[in-house]
């Protein structure tokens, strides 16, 4: 009996469409592994492409499927990219002018094609992402998650001023859009779509 239902739940859940995140069943089954273009960017940001690139490497490294190579003639698919915007603005102030809170967005297009054909598998897949960070020292919380990722130490802040807190929780801010970047494109990939 037991049996019985493990195999219908098995069944219920394939056929709803379920399945692991990193199987990388999503891509045609002859695309086993993946090279990474270099961005195109058409931001100001210097060096957002290579942190993109990065990001990518490092979100996909423990992916079973597609596999990362180095070299394009290794590649059954070629991810490719452009970054279209970067910018920051600030979205809370105090009475003082200072800014509490920005928010930095980042959006990019990604296409994955078939290395020997350039077929096409994912048409223009547009990523729209934005991060919201403390911009000065009187919107952080010790304690708090954002104070802790950000690898601040409650001393710290008293010796830094506001506009290095806000450079570091700019950066800050920056990477974790390029890991959600690369994190959403390999959902994607999962996903098939």
């Amino acid at each position: 009996m037991r049996l019985a239902l493990a195999l219908c739940a098995a069944f219920l859940a394939g056929a709803c469409g379920y399945r692991f995140v990193d199987s990388g069943e999503g891509l045609p089954d002859d695309v086993r592994t993946v090279y990474i273009e270099r961005f195109l960017n058409r931001t100001r940001a210097v060096g957002l492409e290579h942190g993109v690139g990065l990001a990518l490497r490092r979100e996909l490294a423990g992916a079973e499927r597609p596999r990362v190579v180095d070299r394009f003639d290794e590649a059954d698919a070629v991810l490719s990219g452009v970054i279209r915007h970067y910018g920051t603005r600030n979205v809370a102030v105090d009475g003082a002018d200072r800014v509490l809170r920005a928010e930095a967005r980042l959006d990019a297009e990604v296409i994955l094609r078939r290395r020997r054909s350039r077929e096409v598998l994912w048409p223009r897949q547009v990523v729209r992402l934005r991060e919201v960070y403390a911009g000065a020292r009187g919107a952080m919380v010790p304690g708090s998650g954002e104070f802790l990722r950000d690898a601040l130490d409650p001393g710290d802040v008293a010796r830094l001023s506001d506009a290095v807190i806000a450079e570091s929780s700019r950066m800050a801010a920056r990477e974790r859009l390029l890991r959600r970047l690369a994190r959403v494109i390999r959902q994607r990939m999962a996903e098939g779509f």
